[in-house]
């Protein structure tokens, strides 16, 4: 393993500076993982022919993974990248046949989450993160360091249930009731300050409040967006 995989990895697992986040810890390393691939993968769609033919068998990648590849794409590497996959769907319809099977037949054309090779990839990655986070929290000073930070978003935090103790869902049970409780109280007093004129009393973490609020409820924007 190289010295650069090394540091990559060592970040990763760096808990006590993930858990600074004021979001969710997961979707953050989610998201990063889809950058760094599309990153790469952007360059070498514009580059490397192998990976134009390796792109255009899988048919692409599904819709959500497609715009964010276009994304971090520029329109001279997304038109040398995409022509091989645009020629291969132009020759699957010339061959489709023009009966009741042509419906269900272009249907399969696109990727779908399901058969999405990005999608499988950071599932995977997103697995082995809470296992290794879970692994961290279950023990105490873990424990304390996620106590005091904004903890995991609600569809995380479901998935963490899955690999601790008894003790430890009830610990994240009720850090994550405070959490919300304590974001409710600071969405009632920036709305209050606001109504009153008082804009100058309102804090930063009232400031961001009903932000942070959805991320813990439904998770990270770029993690659920389309």
């Amino acid at each position: 393993m190289s010295t650069s995989q090394t540091a990559v990895i060592e970040k990763d697992n760096d808990f006590p500076a993930n858990l600074r986040t004021r979001g969710c810890p997961v979707c953050n390393y989610v998201i990063k993982t889809a950058r760094d691939f599309f990153a790469h993968w952007q360059y070498a769609l514009a580059s490397d022919e192998a990976a134009q033919e390796s792109f255009a068998t899988e048919l692409g990648f599904c819709p959500r993974h497609a715009w964010q590849l276009h994304s971090m794409s520029s329109p001279w590497g997304e038109s040398i990248g995409l022509s091989a996959l645009t020629e291969k769907i132009a020759h699957a319809l010339a061959n489709t046949e023009c009966d009741e099977t042509a419906s269900s037949n272009v249907h399969k054309i696109p990727r779908l989450r399901e058969n999405c090779r990005i999608c499988a990839m950071l599932k995977d990655a997103e697995a082995a993160y809470v296992e290794r986070l879970a692994t961290f929290i279950s023990e105490e000073k873990g424990a304390q360091l996620y106590k005091r930070s904004g903890g995991l978003c609600l569809p995380h935090l479901a998935r963490m249930f899955a690999v601790v103790s008894n003790p430890v869902r009830k610990f994240l049970l009720t850090t994550a009731s405070r959490r919300f409780e304590q974001v409710t109280q600071q969405m009632r007093n920036y709305a209050a300050k606001r109504e009153a004129l008082r804009r100058d009393l309102i804090s930063a973490d009232e400031e961001d409040a009903s932000l942070r609020a959805l991320v813990h409820l439904v998770g990270a924007e770029d993690y659920c967006a389309p």
